[in-house]
């Protein structure tokens, strides 16, 4: 694995850690990184959706 995979992955595991501390002070995030279901759909097709990841 390249250091560049590797430096993806952290900062995978690192952004994912911050969802959860930030969803359990009670917020909620919309994401999604499963490509095909709906919800991924909704949020990376801003154009036809009208929802923009910014």
């Amino acid at each position: 694995m390249s250091r560049f995979e590797m430096q993806l992955l952290e900062t995978e595991r690192h952004n994912d850690q911050l969802m959860r501390e930030i969803e359990q002070q009670g917020s909620e995030i919309l994401h999604s990184v499963v490509p095909g279901s709906r919800l991924h759909q909704i949020i990376h097709n801003p154009i036809t959706e009208g929802i923009d990841e910014g």
